[in-house]
């Protein structure tokens, strides 16, 4: 059965989880429509309220004031994550430069993923941040920050953030050099919440200041999210889906882009382009798919989406290479070895050569008495979805972990499925 119609996916998860921390270094009071309800923003949300921070929900939105850096100091305060490494990335830019001091903690996965790459560069600030051997908890212990010129190796968006972050509360600027472009989400707060910050190609300069609240936020749709569905309708014969206020930066799109070169039909247009570009997108079933490589500079525009990428890969003629993947042995799981397991263990032919994963297709679906996604919410959808691409129903275990980044997935496929 094909997947037909539209929908609006969540509010886009890293948005919202920066709308919410930003805040602690902005004035003013704002109010954010579309704001996800996912479990880690829901971890963020829980840290700034923990730091003393005002919320209240109203009929079109949560309203947000802003803490102006004045977070409670009368004791180490202690801060549950859950399972967002986005909320303890960021909170440790966040909190180096105020004072008081913070442990920040989280469930079992969080605990096994790296948080040393994020205190180095901070450390180097003046910033007195403690790791567990490198992962959590984190200790911070708020201190005078110093503007410096650092250099970040790791195309990865939160490291970046926290950096970012941080030299809002230092005493004079912070320059970043990148290795590669990742999302911006960041930059665009910082300069429409009234920051200085200046960019020269993959040269980024924060000016220390106050961050001021715009009176209002609507939060677009998490492309993360969508790309569930969009991806499937690229896959199984007959669909045709659209996502509606659909965030459209290109740093988050470039699963889109693959799947144009692959062969599917995907029109795009464009809603708004302030503060972030948003739209509609609709992709069509246009046969089969053919393969392509997806390169190392276009990897952090569709990290996240990988998982159902690779799944679109197991249909497609030819082997599909995705080049320079390895931050994914770093997420909730390791993906790459996931990947590998489960939808090797439906009969696709995938492997791992290096930092690259390899997938070759056609496949010819053949059912396990089980799937289990060890608790990795992408991976749970991306086998829910592989299961439907091969119209077969199989236990999967740790489905109980969507609503980590998507609590409304299944009434959305419920919907998409039955029309």
């Amino acid at each position: 059965m094909p997947l037909i119609g539209s929908f609006t996916p969540p509010g886009d998860k890293s948005i919202s989880h920066r709308l919410i921390l930003m805040s602690i270094l902005a004035e003013g009071e704002m109010l954010i429509s579309g704001l996800s309800n996912c479990e880690d923003v829901k971890s963020s949300l829980g840290a700034f309220r923990t730091l003393g921070g005002l919320t209240s929900l109203q009929v079109d939105g949560l309203v947000i004031k802003g803490l102006n850096r004045e977070v409670r100091t009368n004791e180490q305060i202690d801060i549950d994550c859950g399972n967002s490494g986005t909320t303890m990335r960021l909170l440790t830019g966040i909190l180096a430069g105020l004072s008081g001091s913070f442990r920040l903690d989280g469930d079992r996965q969080l605990r096994a993923r790296p948080m040393q790459r994020v205190a180095d560069p901070l450390i180097q600030m003046g910033a007195k941040v403690e790791t567990d051997n490198g992962r959590p908890p984190v200790t911070i212990f708020g201190s005078k920050l110093s503007g410096v010129t650092c250099r970040i190796n790791d195309a990865s968006a939160q490291l970046k953030s926290a950096v970012l972050l941080a030299g809002l509360s230092a005493s004079s600027p912070t320059t970043i050099v990148l290795s590669s472009s990742s999302r911006d989400h960041t930059e665009r707060l910082i300069r429409y919440w009234g920051g200085r910050l200046a960019s020269d190609g993959l040269t980024l300069t924060v000016q220390p200041g106050l961050l001021k609240l715009p009176r209002r936020f609507l939060t677009p749709g998490d492309p993360s999210s969508a790309a569930f569905f969009l991806v499937a309708a690229s896959i199984i014969s007959g669909s045709r889906v659209t996502a509606k206020n659909l965030l459209l930066s290109h740093g988050r799109t470039g699963f889109l882009r693959v799947l144009d070169r692959m062969g599917a039909k995907v029109s795009l247009t464009m809603e708004s382009d302030t503060p972030e570009p948003t739209g509609e997108v609709t992709v069509t079933y246009n046969g089969p798919l053919h393969a392509t490589e997806i390169q190392p500079d276009e990897v952090p525009s569709l990290i996240d989406e990988i998982p159902i990428l690779a799944l679109a890969a197991t249909l497609a003629e030819g082997v599909t290479i995705f080049r320079k993947v390895d931050e994914l042995r770093l997420k909730e799981t390791d993906r790459l070895m996931s990947i590998r397991h489960q939808l090797g263990a439906m009969g696709a032919r995938v492997r791992i050569e290096g930092d690259d994963l390899l997938v070759e297709g056609p496949t010819s679906f053949i059912l396990p008495t089980q799937l289990d996604s060890g608790h990795d919410h992408r991976l749970a959808m991306t086998l829910v979805m592989a299961l439907k691409a091969a119209n077969a129903k199989v236990p999967i275990a740790g489905l109980e972990s969507i609503p980590i980044s998507y609590p409304d997935f299944q009434n959305h496929l419920d919907s998409l499925w039955s029309h």
